[in-house]
Protein backbone atom coordinates (compact mmCIF):
# COMPACT_ATOMS: atom_id res chain seq x y z
CA UNK A 1 0.00 0.00 0.00
CA UNK A 2 0.98 3.65 -0.32
CA UNK A 3 1.00 4.02 3.46
CA UNK A 4 3.20 1.07 4.42
CA UNK A 5 5.64 3.53 5.97
CA UNK A 6 2.87 4.74 8.31
CA UNK A 7 2.32 1.23 9.62
CA UNK A 8 6.09 0.85 9.99
CA UNK A 9 6.01 3.89 12.29
CA UNK A 10 3.20 2.29 14.32
CA UNK A 11 5.15 -0.93 14.74
CA UNK A 12 8.19 1.06 15.88
CA UNK A 13 6.04 2.84 18.49
CA UNK A 14 4.67 -0.49 19.68
CA UNK A 15 8.20 -1.71 20.28
CA UNK A 16 8.99 1.42 22.25
CA UNK A 17 5.82 0.89 24.30
CA UNK A 18 6.94 -2.54 25.36
CA UNK A 19 10.27 -1.12 26.52
CA UNK A 20 8.86 1.81 28.49
CA UNK A 21 7.22 2.10 31.86
CA UNK A 22 4.28 4.07 30.54
CA UNK A 23 2.61 1.08 28.92
CA UNK A 24 -1.02 1.91 29.62
CA UNK A 25 -0.82 5.62 28.81
CA UNK A 26 1.03 5.10 25.53
CA UNK A 27 -1.29 2.26 24.53
CA UNK A 28 -4.23 4.67 24.78
CA UNK A 29 -2.33 7.28 22.71
CA UNK A 30 -1.43 4.63 20.15
CA UNK A 31 -5.01 3.40 19.89
CA UNK A 32 -6.19 6.96 19.11
CA UNK A 33 -3.42 7.43 16.51
CA UNK A 34 -4.12 4.09 14.85
CA UNK A 35 -7.85 4.84 14.63
CA UNK A 36 -7.07 8.23 13.06
CA UNK A 37 -4.75 6.69 10.49
CA UNK A 38 -7.17 3.87 9.73
CA UNK A 39 -9.96 6.40 9.13
CA UNK A 40 -7.72 8.46 6.85
CA UNK A 41 -6.81 5.40 4.80
CA UNK A 42 -10.42 4.32 4.42
CA UNK A 43 -11.33 7.84 3.26
CA UNK A 44 -8.41 7.92 0.78
CA UNK A 45 -6.53 10.61 2.71
CA UNK A 46 -2.82 10.93 3.43
CA UNK A 47 -0.53 12.06 6.20
CA UNK A 48 0.69 14.79 3.83
CA UNK A 49 -0.83 18.22 4.49
CA UNK A 50 -3.53 19.01 1.89
CA UNK A 51 -3.28 22.04 -0.40
CA UNK A 52 -5.89 24.66 -1.23
CA UNK A 53 -6.67 24.28 -4.94
CA UNK A 54 -9.73 22.65 -6.43
CA UNK A 55 -10.09 20.77 -9.71
CA UNK A 56 -10.83 23.78 -11.93
CA UNK A 57 -8.19 26.04 -10.36
CA UNK A 58 -5.59 23.35 -10.97
CA UNK A 59 -6.76 23.00 -14.58
CA UNK A 60 -6.19 26.75 -15.05
CA UNK A 61 -2.60 26.38 -13.85
CA UNK A 62 -2.05 23.67 -16.47
CA UNK A 63 -3.68 25.75 -19.22
CA UNK A 64 -1.78 28.91 -18.33
CA UNK A 65 1.62 27.24 -18.40
CA UNK A 66 2.38 26.83 -22.14
CA UNK A 67 -0.84 27.50 -24.03
CA UNK A 68 0.03 30.95 -25.43
CA UNK A 69 2.88 29.80 -27.64
CA UNK A 70 0.83 26.86 -28.86
CA UNK A 71 -1.98 29.12 -30.07
CA UNK A 72 0.42 31.11 -32.25
CA UNK A 73 2.30 28.10 -33.63
CA UNK A 74 -0.43 25.48 -34.14
CA UNK A 75 -1.81 26.99 -37.43
CA UNK A 76 1.52 26.49 -39.22
CA UNK A 77 2.00 23.10 -37.55
CA UNK A 78 -1.34 21.95 -39.00
CA UNK A 79 -0.64 23.49 -42.41
CA UNK A 80 2.83 21.88 -42.60
CA UNK A 81 1.53 18.43 -41.63
CA UNK A 82 -1.61 18.42 -43.79
CA UNK A 83 -4.87 16.79 -42.77
CA UNK A 84 -2.89 14.01 -41.09
CA UNK A 85 -1.83 16.73 -38.63
CA UNK A 86 -5.25 16.52 -36.96
CA UNK A 87 -4.75 12.81 -36.29
CA UNK A 88 -1.22 13.57 -35.08
CA UNK A 89 -2.48 16.28 -32.72
CA UNK A 90 -5.19 14.05 -31.24
CA UNK A 91 -2.64 11.24 -30.83
CA UNK A 92 -0.38 13.61 -28.89
CA UNK A 93 -3.36 14.68 -26.73
CA UNK A 94 -4.36 11.08 -26.02
CA UNK A 95 -0.86 9.95 -25.03
CA UNK A 96 -0.18 13.15 -23.05
CA UNK A 97 -3.45 12.67 -21.15
CA UNK A 98 -2.58 9.07 -20.33
CA UNK A 99 0.91 9.97 -19.09
CA UNK A 100 -0.57 12.85 -17.08
CA UNK A 101 -2.85 10.37 -15.31
CA UNK A 102 0.10 7.98 -14.91
CA UNK A 103 2.20 10.72 -13.35
CA UNK A 104 -0.66 11.40 -10.95
CA UNK A 105 -0.69 7.75 -9.88
CA UNK A 106 3.09 7.85 -9.43
CA UNK A 107 2.82 10.77 -7.01
CA UNK A 108 0.04 9.06 -5.05
CA UNK A 109 2.33 6.03 -4.67
CA UNK A 110 5.27 7.98 -3.22
CA UNK A 111 3.89 11.17 -1.65
CA UNK A 112 3.81 9.79 1.90
CA UNK A 113 7.54 9.11 1.63
CA UNK A 114 8.14 12.83 0.94
CA UNK A 115 5.67 14.83 3.09
CA UNK A 116 7.75 18.03 2.78
CA UNK A 117 8.88 17.56 -0.83
CA UNK A 118 9.39 20.81 -2.76
CA UNK A 119 10.04 19.06 -6.12
CA UNK A 120 7.55 16.18 -6.44
CA UNK A 121 8.55 15.03 -9.93
CA UNK A 122 12.17 14.72 -8.81
CA UNK A 123 11.01 12.79 -5.75
CA UNK A 124 9.14 10.37 -8.01
CA UNK A 125 12.30 9.85 -10.05
CA UNK A 126 14.36 9.34 -6.91
CA UNK A 127 11.91 6.78 -5.55
CA UNK A 128 11.90 4.84 -8.84
CA UNK A 129 15.56 4.92 -9.91
CA UNK A 130 17.45 6.74 -7.18
CA UNK A 131 19.74 9.63 -8.01
CA UNK A 132 19.75 8.83 -11.74
CA UNK A 133 15.97 9.23 -11.95
CA UNK A 134 16.08 12.47 -9.99
CA UNK A 135 18.83 13.96 -12.19
CA UNK A 136 17.00 12.94 -15.38
CA UNK A 137 13.87 14.78 -14.25
CA UNK A 138 15.89 17.82 -13.13
CA UNK A 139 17.69 18.14 -16.46
CA UNK A 140 14.47 17.79 -18.49
CA UNK A 141 12.64 20.29 -16.29
CA UNK A 142 15.36 22.95 -16.36
CA UNK A 143 16.03 22.74 -20.11
CA UNK A 144 12.29 22.88 -20.79
CA UNK A 145 11.87 25.93 -18.56
CA UNK A 146 14.80 27.77 -20.17
CA UNK A 147 13.68 26.86 -23.70
CA UNK A 148 10.08 27.84 -23.03
CA UNK A 149 11.24 31.11 -21.48
CA UNK A 150 13.30 31.93 -24.61
CA UNK A 151 10.33 31.11 -26.86
CA UNK A 152 8.13 33.54 -24.93
CA UNK A 153 10.76 36.31 -25.08
CA UNK A 154 10.89 35.87 -28.87
CA UNK A 155 7.08 36.02 -29.06
CA UNK A 156 7.06 39.23 -27.01
CA UNK A 157 9.82 40.70 -29.21
CA UNK A 158 7.93 39.84 -32.40
CA UNK A 159 4.82 41.44 -30.98
CA UNK A 160 6.68 44.64 -30.06
CA UNK A 161 8.42 44.86 -33.45
CA UNK A 162 5.19 44.39 -35.39
CA UNK A 163 3.29 46.78 -33.11
CA UNK A 164 5.83 49.57 -33.69
CA UNK A 165 5.80 48.98 -37.44
CA UNK A 166 1.99 48.83 -37.85
CA UNK A 167 1.03 51.61 -35.43
CA UNK A 168 3.93 54.06 -35.85
CA UNK A 169 5.68 52.86 -39.03
CA UNK A 170 8.88 52.58 -37.02
CA UNK A 171 11.33 50.18 -38.60
CA UNK A 172 14.64 51.62 -37.36
CA UNK A 173 14.33 49.42 -34.26
CA UNK A 174 15.12 45.95 -35.59
CA UNK A 175 13.63 42.70 -34.42
CA UNK A 176 16.83 41.71 -32.63
CA UNK A 177 16.84 44.99 -30.75
CA UNK A 178 13.27 44.24 -29.70
CA UNK A 179 14.58 40.94 -28.31
CA UNK A 180 17.00 42.89 -26.12
CA UNK A 181 14.27 45.35 -25.06
CA UNK A 182 11.81 42.62 -24.08
CA UNK A 183 14.58 40.72 -22.32
CA UNK A 184 15.20 43.81 -20.18
CA UNK A 185 11.48 44.05 -19.40
CA UNK A 186 11.57 40.37 -18.50
CA UNK A 187 14.56 41.01 -16.21
CA UNK A 188 12.75 43.78 -14.35
CA UNK A 189 9.72 41.55 -13.76
CA UNK A 190 11.94 38.59 -12.87
CA UNK A 191 13.78 40.60 -10.20
CA UNK A 192 10.52 41.13 -8.35
CA UNK A 193 9.65 37.43 -8.31
CA UNK A 194 7.17 35.33 -10.25
CA UNK A 195 3.83 35.55 -8.51
CA UNK A 196 3.53 31.90 -9.48
CA UNK A 197 1.91 30.96 -6.17
CA UNK A 198 -1.06 33.24 -6.81
CA UNK A 199 -4.20 31.98 -8.51
CA UNK A 200 -4.41 35.36 -10.26
CA UNK A 201 -1.51 34.44 -12.57
CA UNK A 202 -2.99 31.34 -14.25
CA UNK A 203 -6.47 32.89 -14.35
CA UNK A 204 -5.12 36.01 -16.06
CA UNK A 205 -2.96 33.93 -18.44
CA UNK A 206 -5.97 31.81 -19.43
CA UNK A 207 -8.24 34.84 -19.87
CA UNK A 208 -5.63 36.54 -22.05
CA UNK A 209 -5.18 33.35 -24.11
CA UNK A 210 -8.92 33.00 -24.71
CA UNK A 211 -9.26 36.70 -25.55
CA UNK A 212 -6.48 36.92 -28.10
CA UNK A 213 -7.52 33.57 -29.63
CA UNK A 214 -10.97 35.00 -30.39
CA UNK A 215 -9.39 38.20 -31.73
CA UNK A 216 -6.98 36.22 -33.93
CA UNK A 217 -9.84 34.21 -35.45
CA UNK A 218 -11.76 37.44 -36.07
CA UNK A 219 -8.65 38.97 -37.65
CA UNK A 220 -8.19 35.97 -39.95
CA UNK A 221 -11.79 36.28 -41.19
CA UNK A 222 -11.36 40.04 -41.66
CA UNK A 223 -8.15 39.49 -43.64
CA UNK A 224 -9.86 36.92 -45.84
CA UNK A 225 -8.59 33.93 -47.74
CA UNK A 226 -5.36 34.40 -49.66
CA UNK A 227 -6.15 35.06 -53.37
CA UNK A 228 -3.28 32.76 -54.37
CA UNK A 229 -4.17 30.07 -51.86
CA UNK A 230 -2.25 26.84 -52.22
CA UNK A 231 -2.08 24.02 -49.67
CA UNK A 232 1.39 23.43 -48.30
CA UNK A 233 3.28 20.59 -49.96
CA UNK A 234 3.96 18.42 -46.93
CA UNK A 235 7.43 16.90 -46.64
CA UNK A 236 8.83 14.47 -44.10
CA UNK A 237 10.86 17.29 -42.54
CA UNK A 238 7.91 19.68 -42.23
CA UNK A 239 5.75 16.88 -40.80
CA UNK A 240 8.30 16.01 -38.11
CA UNK A 241 8.81 19.70 -37.24
CA UNK A 242 5.04 19.97 -36.75
CA UNK A 243 5.20 16.86 -34.57
CA UNK A 244 7.68 18.62 -32.26
CA UNK A 245 5.43 21.69 -32.05
CA UNK A 246 2.47 19.54 -31.02
CA UNK A 247 4.61 17.88 -28.35
CA UNK A 248 5.51 21.34 -27.02
CA UNK A 249 1.90 22.55 -27.16
CA UNK A 250 0.69 19.68 -24.95
CA UNK A 251 3.71 19.58 -22.63
CA UNK A 252 4.08 20.95 -19.13
CA UNK A 253 4.08 17.64 -17.25
CA UNK A 254 7.18 18.64 -15.27
CA UNK A 255 4.94 20.86 -13.13
CA UNK A 256 1.99 18.45 -12.84
CA UNK A 257 3.06 16.87 -9.51
CA UNK A 258 3.58 20.36 -8.06
CA UNK A 259 0.01 21.28 -8.99
CA UNK A 260 -1.32 17.99 -7.63
CA UNK A 261 0.52 18.49 -4.35
CA UNK A 262 -1.29 21.81 -3.85
CA UNK A 263 -4.79 20.35 -4.31
CA UNK A 264 -7.31 19.87 -1.53
CA UNK A 265 -8.01 16.38 -2.89
CA UNK A 266 -4.95 15.16 -4.84
CA UNK A 267 -6.85 12.10 -6.05
CA UNK A 268 -9.00 14.45 -8.16
CA UNK A 269 -6.02 15.59 -10.25
CA UNK A 270 -6.93 13.37 -13.26
CA UNK A 271 -10.08 15.48 -13.62
CA UNK A 272 -7.93 18.63 -13.78
CA UNK A 273 -5.75 17.09 -16.50
CA UNK A 274 -8.75 16.18 -18.65
CA UNK A 275 -10.37 19.62 -18.23
CA UNK A 276 -7.08 21.38 -19.06
CA UNK A 277 -6.48 19.41 -22.26
CA UNK A 278 -10.08 19.94 -23.37
CA UNK A 279 -9.62 23.70 -22.91
CA UNK A 280 -6.38 23.55 -24.91
CA UNK A 281 -8.12 21.71 -27.75
CA UNK A 282 -10.95 24.24 -27.74
CA UNK A 283 -8.35 27.01 -28.15
CA UNK A 284 -6.03 25.26 -30.61
CA UNK A 285 -8.47 23.68 -33.09
CA UNK A 286 -10.46 26.78 -34.25
CA UNK A 287 -7.41 29.01 -34.72
CA UNK A 288 -5.47 26.13 -36.31
CA UNK A 289 -8.21 25.27 -38.81
CA UNK A 290 -8.89 28.89 -39.83
CA UNK A 291 -5.18 29.66 -40.26
CA UNK A 292 -4.61 26.50 -42.29
CA UNK A 293 -7.64 26.94 -44.57
CA UNK A 294 -7.24 30.70 -45.14
CA UNK A 295 -3.48 30.96 -45.75
CA UNK A 296 -2.25 27.52 -46.80
CA UNK A 297 1.41 27.53 -47.77
CA UNK A 298 1.93 31.18 -46.78
CA UNK A 299 0.94 30.74 -43.13
CA UNK A 300 3.67 32.19 -40.91
CA UNK A 301 5.34 30.59 -37.87
CA UNK A 302 3.51 33.28 -35.89
CA UNK A 303 -0.08 33.51 -37.16
CA UNK A 304 -0.22 37.18 -36.12
CA UNK A 305 1.98 38.05 -39.10
CA UNK A 306 -0.76 36.85 -41.48
CA UNK A 307 -3.36 39.33 -40.20
CA UNK A 308 -3.72 42.32 -42.53
CA UNK A 309 -1.81 45.30 -41.02
CA UNK A 310 -4.48 47.74 -42.23
CA UNK A 311 -6.60 46.71 -39.22
CA UNK A 312 -4.48 48.78 -36.86
CA UNK A 313 -6.71 48.77 -33.78
CA UNK A 314 -7.27 45.01 -33.99
CA UNK A 315 -3.57 44.33 -34.45
CA UNK A 316 -2.68 46.63 -31.57
CA UNK A 317 -5.05 44.84 -29.18
CA UNK A 318 -3.82 41.37 -30.16
CA UNK A 319 -0.13 42.26 -30.11
CA UNK A 320 -0.28 43.97 -26.72
CA UNK A 321 -2.25 41.08 -25.18
CA UNK A 322 0.20 38.55 -26.60
CA UNK A 323 3.22 40.53 -25.37
CA UNK A 324 1.83 40.82 -21.83
CA UNK A 325 0.90 37.14 -21.72
CA UNK A 326 4.31 36.14 -23.11
CA UNK A 327 6.31 38.12 -20.52
CA UNK A 328 4.09 36.79 -17.75
CA UNK A 329 4.57 33.19 -18.92
CA UNK A 330 8.33 33.73 -19.37
CA UNK A 331 8.54 34.93 -15.77
CA UNK A 332 6.60 31.91 -14.49
CA UNK A 333 8.96 29.59 -16.37
CA UNK A 334 12.14 31.50 -15.58
CA UNK A 335 11.76 31.97 -11.86
CA UNK A 336 12.14 28.30 -10.77
CA UNK A 337 15.50 27.90 -12.55
CA UNK A 338 16.82 31.17 -11.13
CA UNK A 339 15.59 30.19 -7.65
CA UNK A 340 17.32 26.81 -7.92
CA UNK A 341 20.66 28.45 -8.81
CA UNK A 342 20.23 30.95 -5.98
CA UNK A 343 19.62 28.14 -3.53
CA UNK A 344 22.76 26.34 -4.74
CA UNK A 345 24.98 29.40 -4.18
CA UNK A 346 23.30 30.48 -0.94
CA UNK A 347 21.65 33.69 -2.13
CA UNK A 348 19.35 35.25 0.52
CA UNK A 349 15.80 34.24 -0.34
CA UNK A 350 14.01 37.23 1.20
CA UNK A 351 16.33 39.96 -0.10
CA UNK A 352 15.06 40.91 -3.57
CA UNK A 353 18.13 42.92 -4.50
CA UNK A 354 20.96 41.01 -2.86
CA UNK A 355 24.12 40.93 -4.98
CA UNK A 356 23.97 37.17 -5.57
CA UNK A 357 20.30 37.18 -6.52
CA UNK A 358 20.66 40.08 -8.94
CA UNK A 359 23.78 38.52 -10.50
CA UNK A 360 22.03 35.17 -11.01
CA UNK A 361 18.99 36.73 -12.68
CA UNK A 362 21.05 39.03 -14.89
CA UNK A 363 23.13 36.02 -15.94
CA UNK A 364 19.98 34.02 -16.65
CA UNK A 365 18.59 36.76 -18.88
CA UNK A 366 21.97 37.09 -20.64
CA UNK A 367 21.89 33.37 -21.49
CA UNK A 368 18.32 33.76 -22.75
CA UNK A 369 19.39 36.65 -25.01
CA UNK A 370 22.21 34.54 -26.48
CA UNK A 371 19.80 31.69 -27.25
CA UNK A 372 17.24 34.08 -28.74
CA UNK A 373 19.84 35.78 -30.92
CA UNK A 374 21.23 32.43 -32.10
CA UNK A 375 17.79 30.95 -32.88
CA UNK A 376 15.51 33.95 -33.55
CA UNK A 377 12.44 31.81 -34.28
CA UNK A 378 10.25 30.64 -31.43
CA UNK A 379 8.72 27.87 -33.57
CA UNK A 380 12.12 26.18 -33.98
CA UNK A 381 12.73 26.37 -30.24
CA UNK A 382 9.28 24.84 -29.72
CA UNK A 383 10.13 21.98 -32.11
CA UNK A 384 13.57 21.36 -30.57
CA UNK A 385 12.42 21.43 -26.94
CA UNK A 386 9.27 19.50 -27.84
CA UNK A 387 11.28 16.69 -29.42
CA UNK A 388 13.86 16.43 -26.64
CA UNK A 389 13.19 17.35 -23.02
CA UNK A 390 9.41 17.82 -23.17
CA UNK A 391 9.04 14.55 -25.03
CA UNK A 392 11.16 12.79 -22.39
CA UNK A 393 9.34 14.34 -19.42
CA UNK A 394 5.87 13.81 -20.93
CA UNK A 395 5.95 10.47 -22.74
CA UNK A 396 8.92 8.46 -21.44
CA UNK A 397 9.67 9.17 -17.78
CA UNK A 398 6.09 8.96 -16.36
CA UNK A 399 5.54 5.52 -17.91
CA UNK A 400 9.04 4.34 -17.02
CA UNK A 401 8.56 5.36 -13.38
CA UNK A 402 5.09 3.79 -13.32
CA UNK A 403 6.47 0.40 -14.42
CA UNK A 404 8.84 0.57 -11.45
CA UNK A 405 6.42 1.95 -8.84
CA UNK A 406 3.04 0.45 -9.79
CA UNK A 407 1.32 -1.70 -7.20
CA UNK A 408 -0.21 -5.05 -8.12
CA UNK A 409 -3.84 -5.01 -9.21
CA UNK A 410 -5.98 -6.76 -11.80
CA UNK A 411 -5.21 -4.06 -14.40
CA UNK A 412 -1.44 -4.03 -13.87
CA UNK A 413 -0.55 -5.98 -17.02
CA UNK A 414 -2.77 -3.76 -19.17
CA UNK A 415 -1.31 -0.60 -17.61
CA UNK A 416 2.25 -1.78 -18.19
CA UNK A 417 1.40 -2.56 -21.81
CA UNK A 418 0.17 1.02 -22.25
CA UNK A 419 3.32 2.25 -20.51
CA UNK A 420 5.48 0.31 -22.95
CA UNK A 421 3.56 1.77 -25.90
CA UNK A 422 3.96 5.28 -24.47
CA UNK A 423 7.71 4.81 -24.06
CA UNK A 424 8.01 3.47 -27.61
CA UNK A 425 5.96 6.38 -28.93
CA UNK A 426 8.12 8.87 -27.01
CA UNK A 427 11.41 7.40 -28.18
CA UNK A 428 10.33 7.33 -31.82
CA UNK A 429 8.92 10.86 -31.66
CA UNK A 430 12.03 12.14 -29.92
CA UNK A 431 14.41 10.77 -32.53
CA UNK A 432 12.58 12.06 -35.62
CA UNK A 433 11.58 15.44 -34.14
CA UNK A 434 15.03 16.16 -32.76
CA UNK A 435 16.67 15.24 -36.07
CA UNK A 436 14.29 17.47 -38.04
CA UNK A 437 14.69 20.48 -35.75
CA UNK A 438 18.48 20.21 -35.33
CA UNK A 439 19.02 19.77 -39.08
CA UNK A 440 16.87 22.85 -39.71
CA UNK A 441 18.64 24.96 -37.10
CA UNK A 442 22.12 23.91 -38.23
CA UNK A 443 21.16 24.21 -41.90
CA UNK A 444 20.33 27.30 -43.88
CA UNK A 445 17.51 29.77 -43.57
CA UNK A 446 15.94 31.84 -46.30
CA UNK A 447 18.89 34.25 -46.28
CA UNK A 448 21.48 31.47 -46.68
CA UNK A 449 22.86 31.82 -43.16
CA UNK A 450 22.85 29.12 -40.53
CA UNK A 451 21.03 30.09 -37.36
CA UNK A 452 24.21 29.81 -35.35
CA UNK A 453 26.00 32.12 -37.78
CA UNK A 454 23.22 34.62 -37.12
CA UNK A 455 24.30 34.98 -33.49
CA UNK A 456 27.26 37.21 -34.42
CA UNK A 457 25.14 39.12 -36.92
CA UNK A 458 22.41 39.56 -34.32
CA UNK A 459 24.76 40.94 -31.67
CA UNK A 460 26.31 43.39 -34.15
CA UNK A 461 22.88 44.52 -35.41
CA UNK A 462 21.57 44.93 -31.87
CA UNK A 463 24.60 47.03 -30.89
CA UNK A 464 24.25 49.16 -34.03
CA UNK A 465 20.53 49.73 -33.48
CA UNK A 466 20.94 50.66 -29.83
CA UNK A 467 23.84 53.01 -30.70
CA UNK A 468 21.70 54.65 -33.40
CA UNK A 469 18.83 55.20 -30.96
CA UNK A 470 21.18 56.68 -28.33
CA UNK A 471 22.76 59.01 -30.92
CA UNK A 472 19.34 60.21 -32.08
CA UNK A 473 18.32 60.88 -28.48
CA UNK A 474 21.53 62.86 -27.86
CA UNK A 475 20.96 64.93 -31.03
CA UNK A 476 17.38 65.76 -30.01
CA UNK A 477 18.50 66.60 -26.47
CA UNK A 478 21.26 68.89 -27.75
CA UNK A 479 18.82 70.61 -30.15
CA UNK A 480 16.28 71.13 -27.37
CA UNK A 481 18.91 72.62 -25.07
Amino acid sequence: MENDDVFTQIIAKLKRVSQSGRDLEMEYELEDEYESIETSLLEGKSSVDPGKMGIFATALFIVGEMTGSGILGVPQALAYSGYSGFALMFLCVAVATYTGLTLSRNWMHVRDQYPRCAKPYQCIGNSAFGKCGEVAVQVCANVTLVGGCCAYILIAAQSLSRFLFIEFEVDCIGYRTCVAIMALVFLVVLLFGSGGDSLLVPVLATVLSVTFTLLIIYGIFQTGKSPNFQPYQVTAKSWFLSFGKFLFAFGGHSAFPNFQKEMKKPRDFPGSVIIAFLIKLVLYIPVGITGMLFFGDIVKPNILHNIDPQFKALNACILLLVAVQAIMSATILGNPVAAMIEGAIGAPHKQLFSAKRVAVRIGYVAVAIVVCEAIPRFDLIMALIGGTTINTAVFILPSLFHIKLAKKDKWLTFKKTLDALSITFGMGAGIVCTYASVSHICGRDEHSHSYFQQLTVGIVCTYASVSHIVDEMNIHTATFN
